[in-house]
């Protein structure tokens, strides 16, 4: 949970902050959606993520542990390069590289863990420990937009990345203190040495790792599971790249408000997927569960562009961004869990 409330931070930055900061600035809605687009690129190199981390482990530390440990030094030294340079508004290129190599670096975490939960966790406590690291991740988003935005209103990116580079650090720290099993090395210079289970799962060679790969991927199910989540990442894109420029440059907003309002949904969307996943694939089923979220988020989607033109102030706008966003948290929830059976 604490790992995936780190991922707030790189998230924070590319999807509410800096685009909201950059709108207030004057920016169109092309150029911030080149800037998320550019930003958020690396989670879709996830499968070249996970090959990897297959193939190379350092055992005595544990099949994950060692990549989460070195993606979340590398995501605090990317936040003080950021620091450093403290790029302006006018310099979009320059932060959506740095935003890049910061996603790059929470994509390995990201893999990491989500192996490391397929490793350790009983199938049958998948869904709720899958809740609680969704809602701890949209609790990140909360966190940090609302600290991202009061502290962009300066116009200063560099003490906003020191702040945050402070907190993924400490909480990184207190991270390293668990082992992913018994015996292991805390750290590389301890004692310690690979559990059985490690050496018996980590691949040695590519092929077995190539043709497991394949052979999960060309059955049907699979492919029309990556089929829908592509479907709605997409349509949730939009969103990212449109909300910015629509809630500053058309209705108004201040980049600290459209931070807060974020920061809100998140929280709300935070308790929401600690508990409704849960409960919906208790009483319809995990299949059924995820339909259901497909039609009600395009029923949406449909509803905010037939109705643009007749919205009267910005109550329209933010109850079905609202909606939107907290659906599309507990779907993610649910993708996850089906991604982990299959």
């Amino acid at each position: 949970m604490i790992l995936y409330f780190l991922q707030g931070v790189p998230l924070a930055l590319s999807l509410v902050a800096l685009p909201g900061w950059l709108a207030e600035q004057g920016a169109t809605p092309l150029q911030v959606g080149a800037f998320v687009g550019t930003a958020m690129l690396p989670w879709s190199t996830k499968l070249f993520n996970g090959m990897i981390m297959d193939r190379y482990a350092f055992k005595p530390m544990g099949r994950r542990r060692g990549w989460i440990l070195l993606a979340q030094f590398l995501m605090v030294v990317m936040l003080v390069i950021m620091a450093i340079l403290a790029p302006t508004a006018n310099d979009i290129a320059m932060l959506a590289a740095l935003c890049f190599i910061l996603n790059l670096c929470v994509t390995f975490s990201d893999c990491a863990v989500d192996g490391m939960a397929v490793d350790i966790v009983p199938e049958g406590e998948r869904t709720a420990v899958n809740s609680m690291m969704f809602a701890s991740q949209a609790l990140g988003v909360a966190v940090c937009s609302y600290l991202a935005g009061q502290l962009l209103q300066s116009g200063d990116v560099t003490v906003t990345a020191l702040v945050l580079a402070t907190m993924v650090a400490g909480a990184s720290l207190f991270v390293s203190l668990f082992r992913e099993r018994p015996g292991e090395r805390l750290l590389p210079w301890t004692h310690g040495r690979a559990s059985r289970e490690c050496e018996e799962r980590q691949q040695g060679a590519w092929g077995p790792i190539l043709k497991g790969m394949f052979r999960s991927l060309l059955v049907p199910r699979t492919i029309l599971f990556l089929l829908g989540t592509g479907c709605a990442c997409a349509m949730l894109a939009f969103v990212d790249a449109v909300n910015p420029t629509l809630a500053v440059q058309q209705l108004g907003w201040t980049t600290e408000r459209y931070a807060s309002y974020n920061a809100l949904i998140n929280l709300v969307a935070a308790g929401f997927g600690l508990f409704v996943p849960v409960l919906l694939v208790r009483r319809f089923g995990l299949r059924w569960s995820m339909i259901g979220f497909f039609v009600a988020i395009a029923a949406l989607a449909a509803c905010a562009g037939t109705t643009v033109s007749t919205w009267q102030g910005d109550t329209a706008f933010m109850g079905l961004t609202a909606a939107l966003y907290i659906m599309s948290i507990m779907l993610s929830i649910l993708l996850i869990v089906w991604a982990m059976q299959i």
